[in-house]
């Protein structure tokens, strides 16, 4: 039972975030009087919810984007644990908002149910796939992961719509868990919703959009290939609820990337930095590796990558995967942080880097060092990493700010600069 109606047995995944009884019972009453307010009271609202193991945030703030633009939309506050989230987010619905985009988050058994006593999509999305939460501390495997994020298509009815990335064949094989109409996105022959002739660049993407009602051609500041799917979803729910093709052409023109998920920021030293540090996934990596690869640019190109957390018996698999990427992007010197990711310096060296291109080092400050060392005005860096890894460490040593913490996983959300621990160094113990 959630704690919407039992009060006394609080969900795991909620008990770990919120431990303390009168908190437990005020949460219990929000829930349920944001699911009378939601789903009694606005039940003509379209309800639309994003779900997946990457590409979640980006394809949630482009929906949203689209679909203010036509008429009155909420969404979820990004920042926020999606267990308060969405009874917040319900809460603040109101009579003229015709729109309530959910994005849906989870990492523990039973909690996309938890959210699903409250949000019920006409449109749900997944976006991908990946092992994400696969370790014994969350999900616990992959079959686990499919399962429960499978269940905000499972849910939905005949006349719903089930939007779904075709170019992941793991959520081409949850197509037989709805009986909702299925719309397709992605790259790949067979769907609705295709993107083709992407074109990469610093300063955003340009690519081509094949619907059923004809050709877009869409110019976005958001870079990488991987955004041209999330668009492309976007494109389609737009598109499902009338929304003109000028204004989601609109839209798209006047995104902004996300800090830390691929953004070009100026870096210490004269550095170029693509900051992709916020989140790490292996879908996510090798999408950020395949964009540094992709460029088109006289600079050299340096990619820095710190370990991928919460994979399980994945990690070591899906690290040397990572190297196997890396290499493919060609870059002319690789960095890897952490003990995972030595798999990723050796897989790498496997094929085709040689062994004056990769440094795999134990912490944050030896990367600095390397960086340092090795790097040029105008070069242009990649960093990526898990968020508790912090890698933007990095570059707050290499801009000569004083960091003392060198541990690998770190328990804090917030970044660094927020951080009392960052002069004196973090101690576990």
């Amino acid at each position: 039972m959630g704690c919407a109606t039992q009060t006394c047995r609080t969900p795991h995944f909620f008990a770990n975030r919120m431990p303390s009884p009168l908190k437990t019972i005020f949460h219990a009453t929000r829930r349920l009087a944001a699911s009378l307010w939601l789903n009694g009271l606005h039940r003509r609202v379209t309800q639309i919810a994003i779900t997946g193991s990457y590409g979640k945030t980006s394809t949630t703030s482009a929906i949203y984007a689209v679909l203010r633009r036509h008429a009155s939309a909420l969404v979820t506050d990004l920042n926020l644990d999606t267990i308060y989230n969405v009874p917040i987010t319900a809460l603040r619905l109101r009579r003229q908002h015709r729109y309530l985009i959910f994005e849906l988050g989870i990492d523990t058994s039973g909690e996309m149910d938890y959210h699903l006593r409250i949000a019920r999509p006409r449109i749900s999305v997944i976006t991908g796939i990946s092992p994400v939460h696969a370790d014994d501390k969350h999900l616990g495997s992959l079959e686990a992961i499919i399962q429960q994020k499978g269940r905000i298509i499972e849910v939905l009815r005949p006349t719903d719509t089930a939007l779904l990335n075709r170019d992941d064949e793991t959520v081409r094989q949850m197509a037989a868990r709805t009986t909702a109409r299925v719309l397709w996105y992605g790259t790949s022959a067979g769907s609705d919703y295709r993107a083709s002739n992407i074109r990469q660049t610093l300063t955003g993407t340009r690519f081509t959009l094949l619907t059923p009602s004809g050709e877009m051609e869409i110019s976005t500041p958001l870079l990488g290939a991987h955004n041209a799917l999330n668009l492309a979803a976007a494109a389609c729910v737009g598109q499902q609820a009338g929304v003109p093709s000028e204004i989601i052409l609109t839209a798209f023109a006047e995104l902004t990337p996300l800090k830390g998920r691929l953004n070009v920021e100026p870096g210490p030293r004269g550095l170029i930095l693509i900051n992709d540090a916020l989140r790490a996934n292996p879908a996510s990596t090798k999408s950020g590796l395949a964009f540094l690869g992709a460029l088109n640019t006289r600079s050299r190109k340096i990619a820095v990558l710190g370990e991928m957390g919460e994979l399980g018996a994945h990690a070591i698999p899906q690290h040397i995967e990572i190297g196997v990427a890396a290499a493919a992007s060609k870059p002319d010197l690789l960095i890897t942080v952490g003990d995972l990711t030595r798999y990723t310096a050796e897989a790498a060296r496997k094929n085709g880097l040689t062994t004056s291109q990769v440094f795999a080092v134990g912490n944050v400050h030896e990367g600095a060092a390397i960086l340092r060392e090795r790097g040029k005005p105008g070069d242009v860096v990649y960093l990526k990493g898990s968020l508790m890894r912090h890698m933007e460490r990095i570059p707050l040593i290499l801009a000569g700010q004083p960091v003392g913490c060198t541990v690998i996983s770190c328990p804090f959300y917030h970044q660094c600069t927020e951080c009392e621990f960052i002069a004196k160094g973090y101690n576990p113990g």
